[in-house]
């Protein structure tokens, strides 16, 4: 697969965004969506191909597809498109950011994404269509099921379960030998200590605001720690 060129499946933000991680590794030749949702011709200098062609003009037998859209309809794009990609008959790239430290006990799935400096503790399996933002931390001996999104700076205490097509916001903390049921939504800031169910949203309070403009407030803790 390293020698096969890459197609990037997207055309939005993150497929944008990924394809400066992607050119660090492979030469990316195309951009591929539905024709349906097919905006721009040219991204970056890189053609955009209807995915319902995408074969005819690039072999499966040379190239290989990796997924990068977002976390739409809970995962299930991603995944599906995954799914259509195989009956074209293509191979799936994995993308782990060379800051990665790659235990030989860690597994890694088919079309993941995993971006600089994550953390991924040993004996730590993780599935197909997953996608891992900067700087989160597995603990060790997680299981990540497929078609999970994890955002940056989220933890995962060890021994614990992600269910699939689960979504964890940014700076979310599960705790260990925790089980998260498929399809939850876990907001930014969220801390689970607990398993759940699927389909379960769980999400934290926003920060209040404070009823004074940020010069007073530093003048009044500067009082305050006199």
């Amino acid at each position: 697969m390293e020698n096969k060129k890459l197609i990037i499946y997207g055309n939005g933000q993150m497929a944008r965004m990924f394809l400066h991680f992607a050119q660090l590794e492979h030469e990316v030749v195309a951009f591929t969506v539905d024709r349906s949702v097919l905006s721009d011709a040219v991204i970056e200098g890189i053609p955009v191909i209807p995915f319902e062609e995408i074969e005819t003009h690039y072999s499966p037998a040379d190239h290989c597809l990796i997924i990068a859209v977002g976390y739409r309809e809970m995962n299930h794009l991603r995944a599906r498109k995954y799914q259509e990609g195989l009956a074209k008959g293509y191979t799936f790239a994995s993308y782990i950011h060379s800051s990665v430290v790659r235990h030989s006990s860690v597994s890694v799935g088919e079309n993941a994404i995993i971006l600089d400096h994550v953390a991924i503790h040993p004996y730590t399996q993780i599935g197909n269509s997953v996608f891992i933002a900067s700087n989160a931390s597995i603990g060790h001996g997680c299981r990540i099921e497929d078609n999970c999104w994890i955002n940056s700076g989220v933890a995962i205490g060890g021994e614990t379960v992600i269910g699939n097509a689960t979504f964890l916001g940014i700076n979310a903390t599960i705790g260990d030998n925790t089980q998260l049921g498929g399809q939850c939504f876990v907001g930014a800031n969220t801390l689970i200590t607990r398993s759940t169910s699927a389909e379960e949203v769980y999400i934290s309070a926003s920060g209040e605001r404070f009823p004074l403009s940020s010069q007073a407030f530093l003048q009044f803790i500067s009082r305050s720690s006199r």
